[in-house]
């Protein structure tokens, strides 16, 4: 009986750290190319720097209603969003990989907003976007801005590729471990 109590323990606390371990770190976040008539792309400025606009959230939402959603909160209606990227993230330091998805969608009406949080938003064209997402400033580890860059310049087709992450005195670099590849 004693031992059936002490195994029911082990099992318990077991599943315990591991739900704690990857549930905590679960999350999705997916990046949004918004495009207007004249070709140029939406960034925001955070924290962080200059990016495309991101959902990170581990909710239950489908893929088309959260990008919609996060579209509206720069105040802009868009067409249906479609794939331009999955792209995995694994770490050093952390024991969970991550995916990484991009999509890209047209602008068609509405009137530019910051939404809360957020220090700016601009149209830049794609050249400009690359240049701005690479300031010295930019807190944001330099692969997001690579993937997107990818992405801008090659917008036909639908990338992946792996990466792994490193921190190092608060600061993340990547190594390329699978170079982007076509999946279409």
């Amino acid at each position: 009986m004693k031992k059936l109590f002490l195994l029911s323990l082990t099992i318990l606390f077991g599943l315990k750290s591991f739900a704690q371990e990857t549930g905590n770190d679960s999350y999705r976040i997916q990046r949004l190319l918004i495009y207007n008539q004249k070709g140029e792309v939406l960034l925001e400025k955070n924290d962080f720097g200059w990016m495309t606009p991101a959902l990170r959230h581990n909710s239950k939402t489908t893929i088309k209603d959260g990008l919609m959603n996060l579209a509206s909160e720069y105040g802009v209606k868009v067409s249906s969003p479609k794939i331009t990227g999955i792209f995995m993230f694994m770490s050093d330091y952390k024991s969970i990989s991550q995916f990484r998805q991009h999509y890209s969608c047209n602008f068609i009406d509405g009137g530019l907003k910051v939404p809360e949080n957020k220090k700016d938003v601009q149209w830049f064209s794609i050249s400009k976007a690359i240049e701005m997402m690479s300031l010295p400033e930019t807190k944001a580890p330099l692969v997001i801005r690579d993937m997107t860059k990818h992405l801008l310049y090659y917008p036909e087709i639908i990338w992946g590729g792996t990466f792994l992450l490193s921190k190092k005195d608060g600061k993340i670099s990547y190594k390329t471990v699978e170079n982007f590849y076509p999946l279409n």
